[in-house]
């Protein structure tokens, strides 16, 4: 998240920049239009001001095709829910969106999504899953649509709990808990806070995910620790403060497609369909930039490392090979300290691997979930 922390505000940039470039042409436009002499250079900047504008309302659909993989018969992902919704109002003042779907009565799986998205992302699970199992969903507060606590807290201890009642409300019994990224550090926050709970969860799924500060365990990590105060957190707190106008950015970057290089690069293995790298920057153009910073925030003061050991139920680690927020040895480590865990490693894939590679994963969690054991795999 941090690296996402530093492509979001470099994509956010270039929109602005591309914005200024946009004003200026139009600007020397209006000022030699009239001016003998002049003529071409207004026509040449009206002609450059007009094809910006297009670049910048319709720019997604020329980089979406330019940076996807054509595939025949692969089912595209579509934002959508479950019909059955309910809203779980918490103490401080938080409301956390809860989706069901599937067979009640079934199995039990929790699925908690990543930062920066919501619970849609898991499009691929829902349609595998729900003919045998009993989906319950959340959005995490802030993003989606669940709403934020009026203390703006959102520490995983916060996050953690906000599951624990999810788990309640929804009246799950023996669940399976799936995490994917921040979703996994909440659910090894859970492990960590709730370990007298660990006994009524059948088992955990942690998805390119880590168990400490990810500026640890991202690329680049030589260099993010030691640019953490002086400059991640000053960046979180700008996003905080000038979240409305980033958030406009960002939509308009969504549109121009600056969006969709960062999630291609950042989040794919490069095997990517267009829908997919299209469906994964729409999720991520949705989270307010405030809550995008005050949860990397959270992030620096997040260690599950004492947690792994006393981890005595079925865990699944899936990792991938090319995965740039949460780099593979993070899965690897997890996999060693956690007693008895079982590791699955996707390649190619990336950040997004359970929707870029969707079919080995959600075969790999069936076995996991039918057997409680599952051999290191590579897919």
């Amino acid at each position: 998240m941090p690296v996402l922390l530093l492509a979001l505000i470099l994509t956010n940039f270039f929109t602005i920049a591309f914005l200024g470039l946009e004003i200026y042409l139009v600007r020397e436009w209006y000022l030699h239009n009239d001016i003998i002499g002049d003529y071409d250079y207004a026509q040449r900047c009206l002609i450059g001001a007009i094809a910006l504008l297009v670049f910048l309302i319709f720019g997604k659909t020329l980089i979406r095709m330019l940076l996807s993989k054509s595939a025949k018969g692969v089912e595209e992902p579509t934002a959508e829910r479950f019909d059955d919704q309910v809203q779980l109002e918490r103490p401080d003042g938080s409301v956390i969106n809860i989706e069901q779907g599937g067979v009640k009565g079934k199995q039990t799986i929790v699925f908690i999504h990543g930062w920066n998205s919501n619970s849609m992302q898991w499009y691929y699970q829902k349609k595998y899953f729900a003919s045998t199992y009993h989906l319950v969903l959340m959005d995490h507060p802030g993003l989606g649509k669940s709403k934020r606590a009026k203390n703006k807290d959102f520490s995983l201890e916060k996050l953690a709990a906000d599951l624990d009642a999810v788990i309640e409300k929804s009246g799950a019994k023996d669940p399976i808990l799936w995490g994917h990224s921040m979703g996994g550090m909440t659910i090894l926050t859970f492990c960590k806070v709730y370990k007298h709970k660990l006994s009524n969860i059948k088992g955990i799924i942690l998805e390119h995910t880590t168990f400490t500060n990810p500026t640890k365990t991202a690329i680049l990590s030589s260099i993010l620790p030691k640019i953490q105060n002086s400059v991640l957190k000053p960046i979180c707190w700008l996003m905080v403060i000038l979240s409305p106008l980033l958030w406009l950015s960002r939509w308009m970057s969504y549109f121009n497609g600056n969006m969709l290089i960062m999630t291609r690069f950042l989040t794919f293995a490069g095997t990517q369909t267009g829908k997919q790298l299209d469906f994964a920057s729409y999720l991520a153009a949705m989270a307010p930039p405030a809550v995008t910073g005050r949860g990397v925030l959270a992030m620096f003061e997040y260690d599950a490392t004492s947690t792994l050991p006393e981890i005595e139920i079925p865990t699944l680690i899936i990792g991938a090979n090319k995965d740039r927020l949460t780099k593979l040895d993070a899965s690897v480590i997890m996999n060693q300290k956690i007693p008895g865990s079982k590791l699955v490693t996707l390649q190619p894939a990336g950040h997004m691997g359970f929707v870029e590679r969707n079919q080995e994963v959600n075969q790999a969690v069936s076995q996991f979930i039918s057997t409680g054991t599952l051999k290191h795999s590579n897919y």
